[in-house]
């Protein structure tokens, strides 16, 4: 019997229909969307068995990311046509977007049962298998998508992909440039096979690929952040920074913004740029990455300006007698001072590391000094130059005073601050640079009745000073009393330790770099990026992982963890109340909740009854009297599968610390603020003294609490790798990895090709034997316990 023939009516309403779709298709073309949908409607009205109707209402309304609504447009286009391939496809690319991995291979199956050559199908089931953990199913896929199709250029790409992630990396640069042979402007291909060629150690073909890369999507934020570490990896790090600003006057996201700062911290700048300055100011305010790093490229920058430089020099060369204030100051020097924005965010947020720059703001301070004490009438430069005064003020308060002062000027100061005092006692308004004078030497809540500062409304610049010397520190004060004390304090060497920083909050800091919020990632995410090649079982769920910081010192490390990794709970302790009450406002003034805090010792931490997924000692168990019985402990607390980031000082790394403690002890330099004023200016005077030409480049050297720490601290061991290695073998812990700058681990995995992963403690032993300043910073790596452990 033949088929009925379609009457009259049923082929117009066909034909109407197909004529609406056209329309349609014109007016989603011209980015008319609405108008397009109500044309495909009418086409589902004048023929609702047109398929292809349904079909087009399922594509604008997944656009829409309207999921249910397009999964029905797509079901019904399927009724009215079960051969119809395209229905079955678009279904399964639905599926995909809403994770539905398995319902979207039976979608692509059907497609391709329907249209063998479908290669397009083929290729999206490839990737939802990939999606689904089921690689070699993945790759069988693509390739019959390329017996279909020898050239589809994304075929090749996803298989380099897939290898690269295997690590099958010759083969991955293979399908790289099989892909790049069949469409040369593949820009994520170029990017790709960049990547790969680095792994693979042809450095000058892995730069050539990420240029090309760059070139042909100039806007691309991912490449220009992986062409700049390249660049950072092969010590050219100015001109990673130069390439960061000519694409982007300010890098918009986080993971550029981090890159930008990495490179610039580890740069020289020779030459004046404003973006530079723009970008390095933001950098620093921001801030994009730890003030500190940032200080000395900033201050390369600063000393471009003439009229700066030639007053930085005038002092060093008049140094040790200071120069007067008419000498040093011109009104062109006070302007440009008070108009560097670059210089009050140092300033402001970091103390200044260069004895040259030291110098001239220690004159500074007494130019300041002699300016409140004149019974002349106030310079108006003076008074045009207040933010600069002011900024000066609160780098002597962040470098907790550690400028040099003449028992002259001592006296001086002193008297300003009887004035000062008498004032308040008679109710009367101190002037602005009298304020100044006296905070740029001492702290202004050690003053009697510190609030009475604050009745007194002062101008911005003067007011920032009052916050950071009065109000802050009251605060820091009231928190005081409702810290938890979770253990007792062991007698003997804890109760040294914690009366050292009971001084000051140890390290003072004022701005910490933390991603954009929502950014936060999983702790195994995290750690992968920290060390892409690191070996390790992830976490079973980290979804909330508990974290304990164990001499949290004043809160940047935990404020860090509580920002970077996802739904992290962390309990904070340390020895010192200053420094805890410190971490506590900081972390009030950032809004974060998920951080506890309490004082307590490490070597009393076993009997409070928890454990922890994560564990952190950073810089901390090496002022124990033993650091091995306190890493003991830490491990006790440590759930099996868990891990631990730990920090000790090198015994080769310290060797210069070690002389200038020999010499601190041989001379009797005691540790208060007096006596390590003392001890720099003897060693400053010493200006050829290797031991001064190396802690000079420790920011350390630099404020008061770490200058003490880093040189005057009462109990220090520094350790050796084979110590750290006999330790982990004889607990039976895994090493992870270092946490290292990118240079120094391209360099070791160019001398030990073997270990790419970076976990031979020998060959690092005997990589640093070359190299002695490896760790200067510290031994910074992470472990993780068995999980049979």
């Amino acid at each position: 019997m033949s088929a009925p023939a379609d009457n009259g009516a049923s082929v117009t309403r066909r034909d109407s229909a197909i004529a609406l779709i056209d329309e349609g298709n014109a007016l989603e073309e011209q980015g008319r969307a609405l108008e397009a949908m109500a044309r495909y409607d009418a086409a589902v009205e004048a023929d609702p068995r047109c398929a292809r109707a349904h079909l087009n209402r399922g594509n604008l309304l997944l656009a829409r990311a309207q999921i249910d609504a397009a999964r029905s447009a797509y079901g019904q286009a399927i009724d009215c046509d079960p051969r119809y391939a395209a229905a079955h496809f678009n279904l399964g690319n639905l599926n995909c977007h809403a994770g539905e991995f398995e319902r979207a291979l039976h979608d692509y199956q059907a497609a391709i049962g329907i249209k063998p050559d479908f290669a397009d199908a083929f290729v999206a089931m490839a990737n939802a298998l990939d999606n689904l953990g089921r690689a070699a199913e993945a790759i069988e896929s693509y390739e019959r998508a390329l017996a279909i199709n020898p050239d589809y250029a994304e075929v090749h790409f996803n298989l380099g992909l897939l290898a690269m992630r295997e690590g099958r990396r010759e083969q991955a640069a293979d399908c790289l440039r099989r892909a790049i042979d069949r469409r040369p402007d593949y820009a994520a291909a170029h990017h790709a096979l960049g990547r790969v060629l680095i792994r693979l150690g042809d450095l000058a073909a892995a730069e050539a690929s990420l240029r090309r890369a760059l070139s042909l999507v100039p806007e691309s934020e991912e490449t220009l952040d992986h062409l700049a570490t390249f660049l950072l990896m092969r010590d050219r790090p100015l001109e990673a920074v130069q390439l960061i600003v000519r694409h982007v006057a300010l890098p918009s996201t986080w993971g550029l913004k981090t890159t930008f700062a990495n490179c610039a911290a580890r740069t020289t700048f020779v030459t004046s740029d404003p973006r530079l300055r723009a970008a390095l100011t933001a950098a620093i305010t921001g801030p994009w990455a730890d003030p500190n790093e940032l200080c000395r490229p900033a201050l390369s920058l600063i000393m471009l300006e003439p009229a700066i430089a030639s007053c930085v020099r005038l002092v060093n060369q008049r140094w040790p007698e200071r120069a007067p204030k008419a000498a040093l100051f011109g009104a062109d020097v006070l302007a440009a001072l008070t108009g560097d924005r670059l210089l009050q965010a140092v300033l402001e947020t970091a103390p200044i590391s260069t004895i040259e720059f030291e110098g001239f703001l220690t004159a500074a301070r007494q130019a300041l000094l002699e300016t409140a004490m004149s019974e002349r009438p106030q310079d108006p430069a003076d008074r045009a130059a207040l933010q600069f005064y002011a900024s000066l003020t609160r780098q002597c308060f962040v470098n907790e005073y550690i400028f040099d002062c003449t028992d002259s000027e001592r006296v001086a100061a002193t008297a300003c601050r009887t004035t000062l005092l008498a004032l308040l006692d008679a109710d009367a308004v101190a002037s602005p640079l009298l304020l100044l004078a006296v905070a740029a030497y001492f702290p202004l809540h050690t003053l009697p009745e510190p609030r009475r500062l604050l009745a007194a409304s002062q101008p911005g610049p003067v007011d920032g000073v009052l916050t950071q010397q009065v109000r802050e520190p009251l605060e820091e004060r009231a928190l005081r009393a409702g810290v938890e004390c979770l253990t007792s304090i062991t007698k003997g060497v804890s109760q040294e330790v914690r009366d050292q920083y009971e001084q000051n909050p140890y390290p003072r800091w004022v701005k910490l770099p933390l991603p954009d919020h929502g950014s936060a990632l999983s702790f195994t995410e995290q750690l992968r990026l920290k060390l892409p090649l690191a070996r390790f079982t992830p976490l079973p769920d980290d979804s909330r992982p508990e974290m304990l910081i164990a001499g949290c010192g004043s809160g940047s490390q935990p404020i860090f963890a509580a920002g970077t990794f996802r739904g992290v709970r962390v309990l904070a302790v340390d020895l010192s109340l200053s420094s805890i009450c410190y971490a506590l406002r900081k972390t009030r003034e950032l809004g974060i909740e998920n951080i506890e805090y309490a004082q307590a010792d490490i070597l009393q931490l076993g009997g409070i009854g928890r454990t922890f997924d994560i564990v952190a000692s950073v810089g901390v168990l090496h002022h124990l009297a033993d650091p091995f019985t306190g890493w003991r402990t830490l491990l006790s607390l440590l759930r099996p599968g868990g891990f631990m980031q730990l920090g000790f000082y090198s015994r080769l790394a310290r060797r210069y610390v070690v002389k200038a403690r020999e010499l601190v002890a041989a001379r009797g330099y005691g540790s208060a603020a007096d006596e390590i004023r003392r001890f720099r200016r003897d060693l400053v005077a010493r200006d050829a003294d290797p031991m001064l030409q190396w802690l000079s480049n420790v920011p350390d050297f630099y404020s008061t609490s770490e200058c003490r720490d880093l040189v005057f601290h009462v109990q220090e061991h520094s350790l050796t790798l084979d110590q750290i290695e006999s330790f982990l073998a004889e607990s039976g812990i895994h090493f992870i990895g270092f946490e290292l700058p990118p240079a120094v681990t391209h360099a070791y995995r160019a001398r030990f090709s073997g270990d790419p992963a970076g976990i031979d403690l020998r060959n690092w032993a005997r990589f640093e034997a070359d190299h002695p300043d490896t760790f200067a910073g510290m031994y910074q790596f992470w472990i993780q316990k068995p999980i049979n452990h």
